[in-house]
This record gives C-alpha cells, structure tokens and sequence, in this order.
C-alpha cells in the first residue's frame, strides 16, 4: 500500500515537472528579441540627436568603413555635444577631413562592447596608441572624467552604439592655427590693417606662408589716428612705396617672439631693413612697441605670432617728415612727382630740417603735368634743384601775409612774382595759389608753412630778348624770327635806338611780341613780299616806332590787369587799348595807314629776369 502511494506521488511531481518546462519553453520562444537590422551607420541616420556626427561622418569620409563588419562599439556624441565645443572648433574639424577622422577613430572601439561589460581603466580605440578612460560609478559611465554615456545599448547589427553628451578629444589634440594673414582677416578690429595688406600681394603671400613671424597688428583706430595725423582721409591716399615701408615695420621674420620672449630695451630689426629697427619698452604689465602699447598678445598662429598694439610704428625716415612741410606731399600720392624730385635732388634732409622755417609752395602732379613736366626721367639734381628751390622761401609767410600785386617775392632759387586779383593770387602770371594756409591752419607745420599751387613754377635764365632768338632758332620753327630781324635792323641802324640793348637791361619790360605769322599778316597788308620790302616802303625809323609800339615798361602780367572789359595802356612808343574779356588788342593805325586789325593775344606770361612776354598773331600798328 505504502509503495502505490509512493509511486503516485513521484507520478505526480514528473507531471508537474513536465508541464512546468513545457510552459517555460512555450514562453521563451514567445519573447526572442529580434536582431537589429540597420548597421551604425543607418542607426545613426534613424537618429534625430545624431545628425551631427552623421555629418561629421560624410565629411571624414568614413561611412564605409562604419558600415563594415565590425563589430564596432561607438561612443557618439550628441548634437547637444558637438554644439557645446568651443567657437569655430566643429567648422574647423569640417574643414579639416584628416583630423576630423582621428576625432572620430577616437570614438570607437573594436569589438561589441555592452554597458555592462565595462569595467574602470582604459579601452583601447581605433585611433592608434589613444585610449579612453572609462570610469563606473553605480548605474553612471563616464569616459575621461566629464563625458557621461546618457543613452546605452542601442544595437546595430554591425556593434552597438552608446551616446554620450561631449565630444571626446584625445590627448594632445590640436587644431590647426590659421596663418596671420587668415587670424587678421577674421578680426573686426584689424580690417584696415588687412585692407592695406591686400594692396601688395607678395606681402600676403609671405604672411601666408610657413615662417616664423612676429607682427605687430595696429588696429582700426591706430590707422585712423595715422591718417588724421598725415592729413590724409584714407589709405588710398598714400603713395604705395610709402604704405609698403610703413606695413614692412610692423614685421620680424626672424622669430616667432611671444611676449615672454621681450625684453625692456631689446632691439628688433624688421623686413623693411635691417636698419630699420622696432624698441622693445617694458613697464611692470605694460608692453610698448616703439611709442605703441600692446594691446593683445601672443595670438599664436601657424607661422607665427601676432601682438595688436594700439598705434601704427612709423619708420624712422617717415616719422623725421612727420609735421614737416614735406608731409601733405610725402603721404599723398597725388604729389609723388614732388616726393621723388625732392629725393633725387638731394633736398629732403633740408626741408625737413626742424630748426629751419620755410615758406613752400607745392605743386601736385597735375600742377608738374600743366608746367609740361611728366616725368622726370633723365633728370638729373642740378636739374632739379634751381625749380625745386625756386618753390621755397627761407621764411614762413601765411596766406593773409603775402605781398601786394607786383611784388617780388624772394625764393631759395630767386624772384618771382605775384598778382592778386579778385580770383585770387597768382604767380608769374600762370601759376595760381590754390590753397593759402592762414596761420594755425591745416598747413601750417612745425618747420614753416605750405600753400597748394596748380602749376610748377620754373625760372628762367633768360632775359626778353634771349628768349625771343631761342625761339627764332628752334628746329621746331622760328616763331620770333621776323620779330628779331625787325630789332636787329633797328638795333644796327644809327639813326635809330639801340632797342636789343635797351630790352636786354633791367627793366623790367612788358613785351607783346608777334609771331612770324604775324609779320606775314602784315607784309600782305602793307602789300610787301618781305621785311625788307617794308622797310624800304616805310622807313626803318616807322619800324622802330611800331617795335616800341609793342612794349610796356614795367613787368605786367596777364593776372596784374584789373577785372574791366577794356584797358588803354601806354607802350613805349604811344597807347593801345586791351580788351581783357576776348584777349584782343585794338590799335589806332595812325602811322601806316594800313587799316585796323586787331591782335589775339595766344600765348601769355612767359618768364624772363627782365620782364614778361606775351605772344600776339597780330602786329599792332601806332
């Protein structure tokens, strides 16, 4: 009996022991998690907080690879993650596949790796000889002791993927500096020092290019207060040899000096020459740079080292002309024509002389261009030097203190004249003061005072008489030839004055002087075939008097006649009238009888040392 019960009962527990694994069995199979079908790759693609790095992928060109067979696990960093590096380090990465897929290597490890086979230490990554460190604390990972995995376990059929909130850099990771060149283009506060770069391109590309360079960045501000100081009003202003000198100073090449590198009273020669250099002042915290203080320091850059100061350097030469009255034209390109005959005359180092006080009258290169000087090829110093001087008195004398009308003025290179009408104040004739700096104004220097003419004033060597036989003797044609054969017959008659003598004295004089084609005219009037032919029709003491006809004593401008329509004016052989408004001259014909025919006056104010000629195409008749 005992024994059938005791069967009973194991029949019993087999029964239930069978039902049990059967029942278990049924629900194993109903809750087989099914393998994930997308590789890292298209996991991260799926993944909204992911497309970041799935950018950063494409870039690093390591889409393929991600997608191979692994297995890999990948420690991806969240937008949030890649949104939290410092300024500009992403686009830079993006910018930069090579290193972008090192960052990234960083980031994986070989192997399916689940949270819970992580263990404290360091796992090694696909990035050779770099490994994370992996720290475990409770139910929180963290890699290299800031970046917290928020999202374990996600599976790919290729690995798993953990998400992390930072992106991890390995040790020793640095992104590529830009050159100085790309560090001050991408500096608000120096685009004018990058505007004047710009200008001189062998410059950029130097600054460009691997090197060991210190520069000295002046800001917007330091190259506006240059400007203001020069007179200029941009740097277009400046003539590009001298903005060249100027930006050159600012330049070491022979060293990449941080501001540790500096000493008080250390000397620095820069690529402008070696020569040419830049003082080194330190006070306490305080770094000056020449008379400029450095502002921001040891901005490192791929080829160097940038330091901004808070003013341009100005080289020695340039600062020596600095509140000289060579500074409107020395900085002005407007006046280079002035600048380079300064400099080939040898006469910088006079004018800029600060004991000195000077009075000068400064043509620009359109004054040079209207005196028929372009160029001054083949010109030599002793050419130069007598126009030059000629433009500079030995004492200041402003605007409101310039002499009356018809008054001599004494230059370094002798007299010239001046005419002051209601249009303003000339000299010899042509040459009119465009800008006249009253005292304390925007001319007036340490070493004198500069006013603006519109034509080079040159002087002349030669008196009325002698300019007349030149140009009777020019290949170019014997404009005065008839004129001079008139006065030399006159001259050698012995009934008649000695008017080459008379006209080569001191005067001064005021000649009208007719040209041949002038004479011409007069031969047909007078029904001649030459000057002979006249003179013997008329007599060569009717000669003189129409020779005399033509010439007023005293030396008179065109800009000495005051502002009427009409002028009767007494020659030295009777009066004739002017009519200023159509530059004629109306004769009386009381000698010849020849008829009246009025003289256009062609050519004016030519410059002798004993007076002034005028050209007329007419010979006007007493």
């Amino acid at each position: 009996m005992k024994t059938k019960s005791r069967n009973l009962f194991s029949f019993l527990v087999v029964a239930l022991l069978a039902t049990f694994v059967f029942t278990a069995c049924e629900d194993d199979e109903n809750d087989v998690t099914p393998m994930p079908t997308n590789d890292i790759v298209e996991l991260a693609q799926a993944t909204s907080t992911l497309s970041t790095l799935v950018t950063a992928i494409t870039a690093a060109d390591l889409t393929t690879a991600l997608q191979g067979t692994g297995p890999f696990t990948v420690f991806a960093p969240s937008n949030a993650a890649f949104e939290s590096l410092d300024e500009g380090v992403l686009e830079t990465l993006l910018a930069n596949p090579e290193l972008l897929a090192e960052v990234l290597q960083y980031h994986v490890v070989s192997g399916k790796v689940m949270s819970s086979d992580l263990s404290n230490g360091n796992v090694q990554t696909l990035l050779s000889g770099k490994s994370i460190n992996v720290a475990i604390s409770g139910n929180s990972v963290t890699l290299n002791g800031t970046a917290m995995v928020i999202i374990a376990n996600v599976e790919a059929s290729n690995g798993v993927v953990h998400i992390i909130d930072e992106v991890l850099l390995p040790e020793g990771f640095e992104l590529p500096k830009d050159n100085i060149v790309e560090i001050a283009s991408a500096t608000p506060s120096l685009s004018i020092l990058v505007e004047a770069l710009t200008k001189f391109p062998d410059l950029v590309s130097a600054l460009s290019a691997e090197g060991t360079y210190t520069v000295f960045a002046p800001t917007n501000d330091a190259f506006t207060a240059l400007l203001s100081v020069i007179g200029q009003s941009s740097l277009d202003d400046i003539p590009l040899n001298v903005l060249e000198r100027v930006l050159k100073y600012h330049v070491i090449s022979s060293a990449a000096l941080m501001s540790t590198d500096l000493t008080d009273g250390q000397m620095a020669a820069t690529i402008l020459s070696a020569n040419d250099k830049i003082t080194v002042d330190i006070d306490g915290d305080n770094v000056m740079i020449n008379n400029a203080m450095v502002g921001t320091a040891n901005i490192e850059a791929s080829n160097g080292i940038v330091h901004v100061v808070n003013a341009v350097l100005v080289p020695e030469l340039e600062l020596s002309i600095v509140n000289t009255i060579v500074e409107p034209a020395y900085f002005n390109k407007n006046f280079s024509i002035l600048t380079e005959a300064v400099v080939t005359a040898n006469l910088l180092s006079t004018l800029i002389d600060t004991e000195a006080n000077f009075t000068l009258f400064a043509p620009d290169n359109a004054a040079f261009e209207a005196a028929g000087i372009t160029s001054l090829n083949g010109l030599t110093a002793d050419d130069l030097t007598p126009i030059l001087t000629y433009h500079v008195l030995g004492s200041e004398v402003f605007g409101d203190g310039l002499p009356t009308t018809g008054s001599a003025i004494t230059s370094l290179g002798g007299d010239f004249y001046l005419s002051i009408n209601d249009n303003g104040a000339f000299i010899n004739g042509l040459t009119k003061v465009t800008a006249a700096t009253l005292s304390g104004g925007a001319l007036d220097y340490d070493n004198g005072v500069v006013h603006l003419i519109d034509r080079t004033l040159v002087p002349t060597s030669e008196n009325v008489v002698e300019i007349a036989v030149a140009a009777s003797q020019a290949s170019s044609g014997a404009e005065f030839g008839q004129l001079v054969a008139a006065l030399t017959a006159v001259e050698n008659n012995e009934n008649t004055a000695d008017l080459i003598t008379i006209l080569s004295g001191d005067g001064p004089f005021t000649v009208f002087a007719p040209t041949d084609a002038a004479f011409e005219s007069l031969y047909n009037l007078a029904g001649v075939a030459d000057f002979d032919a006249l003179v013997a029709a008329v007599g060569i003491g009717t000669i003189e008097a129409v020779l005399k006809y033509h010439v007023l004593s005293g030396r008179v401008f065109s800009t000495d006649l005051p502002n009427l329509l009409s002028l009767t004016v007494t020659s030295l052989g009777g009066d004739f009238t002017l009519n200023l408004s159509s530059l004629t001259i109306t004769d009386t014909d009381a000698a010849l009888s020849l008829g009246t025919t009025d003289a256009s006056i062609v050519d004016t104010d030519i410059l002798a040392t004993n007076g002034v000629i005028h050209v007329i195409d007419e010979v006007i008749l007493p």
